[in-house]
């Protein structure tokens, strides 16, 4: 048996092969950043997807449900860029808050007033944020048809039904 293994269907092959093997280790060499990016991005968190408050990735199959006009979908986009740079900043605001309170917590000796400090920054990172969601999904309501309110709601009420109860 003589095996000829530099025909050029073989080489394709074994390239392809090479690619597939390479492309993951790649991947993970290159995501060994120091920065946050690598992080996010592993998390699943990309600022594209979350940056308006939206964190659940159904967010866009929901839309797509409630057949948006292009008015309305451009009045949401509007709001959702306009909204950007404030839910960047607080959660900026929310990473330095658990950083503070976590060097607390790592520190030799526990600090009462600085935990308490840290901790109260915290809860106004929090509720910042979470007035900040409340807001623009008020503006976003207020752009749909009373239908497509009802629709959302009832989309929101079955995915709260389906979710098992926290013990």
């Amino acid at each position: 048996m003589n095996f000829n293994f530099a025909t050029p269907r073989s080489l394709s092959a074994l390239a392809m092969a090479a690619a597939l093997v390479a492309a993951p280790l790649a991947a993970s060499a290159a995501g060994t950043s120091s920065d946050g990016a690598h992080r996010m991005h592993k998390a699943g968190h990309h600022f594209k997807r979350h940056h308006a408050g939206f964190a659940h990735h159904g967010a866009a199959r929901a839309w797509r449900a409630l057949d948006l006009t292009q008015d309305q979908q451009d009045q949401i986009f509007k709001i959702r860029h306009d909204q950007a740079q404030a839910f960047y900043d607080g959660k900026k605001a929310l990473r330095a808050a658990h950083g503070a309170l976590r060097d607390v917590s790592r520190a030799d000796s526990f600090d009462a007033a600085k935990a308490q400090q840290a901790a109260d920054a915290l809860g106004q990172a929090q509720a910042r944020m979470t007035l900040l969601r409340v807001q623009t999904r008020a503006q976003i309501q207020a752009v749909l048809t009373a239908e497509q309110r009802q629709k959302l709601a009832d989309m929101r009420s079955h995915k709260r039904a389906d979710k098992p109860a926290k013990s």
